[in-house]
């Protein structure tokens, strides 16, 4: 089972990176302090740097396990993020994690690509479960999962690094919705 490599939604493409999206990548979020706060992943400080993440988010597609795609808006062709959709080693469940561009902050793209890639999961036959984690200061995070229908399961304590915001390890909130 692999992902489409374009999903439509109502307002949003969502695609396949290419490289020549770097500029718009580095621009709308990589290197915005504010944005990668919760990200695994420092600031870009570079283009070169966004090249490399989309050159590895297009090499990942010819694999079986993580499928990044940009949200591009219809209306105009902007980036308003990146989602990426990992099928785990156990079939029955997916997760998923994403970064929004600044300027698109507010207006519902993550949540209806949340959305979307909720819906292509339940249309595989043996998915039952959708997941996410958010970091637990991560409010804006958590209202998009909780907005794509998702509930608060418990606190995953020490779950992920986010280098953004501590040495340490993060405590996060894990996000579900089953069918």
């Amino acid at each position: 089972m692999k992902p489409p490599t374009l999903i439509e939604t109502e307002r949003l493409l969502l695609r396949v990176p290419r490289l020549e999206d770097a500029p718009a990548v580095f621009e709308g979020w990589a290197r915005h302090p504010e944005v990668t706060r919760f990200l695994t992943w420092r600031p870009h400080t570079s283009v070169a740097q966004s090249e490399e993440l989309l050159r590895k988010s297009i090499e990942a597609w010819n694999g079986d396990a993580k499928f990044r795609y940009l949200m591009e808006i219809k209306a105009g062709g902007e980036l308003a993020g990146m989602i990426e959709l990992r099928l785990e080693v156990e079939a029955f469940k997916v997760s998923f994690g994403y970064t929004g561009a600044r300027a698109q902050w507010g207006k519902g793209y993550m949540t209806e690509a949340a959305r979307a890639l909720i819906d292509w999961s339940f249309q595989q036959p043996g998915i039952y479960r959708v997941y996410a984690t958010a970091d637990v200061e991560n409010i804006p995070s958590q209202r998009v999962l909780e907005k794509a229908g998702m509930q608060r399961e418990g606190l995953l304590r020490r779950e992920a690094m986010h280098p953004n915001s501590s040495p340490e390890p993060r405590d996060c909130y894990m996000y579900a919705i089953v069918r």
